[in-house]
């Protein structure tokens, strides 16, 4: 699976840089000192100007590929490329379940015609919303399937 998420900011680079200049060893020139300021002093950041590195850094440790850097009149965009390899195993998908997620297939062999709503009621700390997020996340893995419409269909658990 190829998951691609491009992240643009709309500030500016300081005169005359390029994306070569911010990927390479530089001075930090923050836009705003007195923010930069507070948050280095809240604790919210260690130093400024550490970010892109911190981000190669981050993807490279996870077994990522390097995020493209782009620069245009939009602002300075970050492009992650990730590539997941498709799982091959029920067994192996389901130990990346999350607890819900669990729950909910449980649920739904034993009540394979259950609402959106009786999930939620029977299932503790989930709302409708949840469930309707984690039905999707279940099908997209191959876990579970909607057979028939909403009000005379029921959910086929994947073995």
């Amino acid at each position: 699976m190829k998951i691609k998420l491009e992240i643009v900011n709309g500030g500016v680079l300081p005169d005359g840089w390029t994306v070569e200049t911010l990927l390479s060893s530089h001075r930090s020139f923050p836009y705003n000192p007195d923010i930069a300021n507070t948050f280095f002093h809240s604790g919210e950041i260690e130093a400024w100007g550490r970010d892109i590195e911190r981000i190669i850094i981050a993807c490279k440790n996870d077994g990522f590929s390097t995020p493209e850097f782009r620069y245009d009149a939009s602002g300075i965009w970050t492009i992650f490329k990730f590539e997941y390899p498709e799982r091959k195993t029920t067994q192996k998908t389901t130990q990346n379940l999350t607890e819900q997620q669990q729950a909910m297939l449980s649920f739904l062999k034993e009540h394979p015609e259950a609402t959106r709503k009786e999930i939620s009621e029977s299932l503790p700390n989930i709302t409708e919303d949840g469930v309707k997020y984690n039905l999707s996340r279940l099908q997209e893995l191959g876990l579970l399937e909607r057979i028939g419409g909403r009000k005379q269909g029921y959910w086929k658990t994947i073995e």
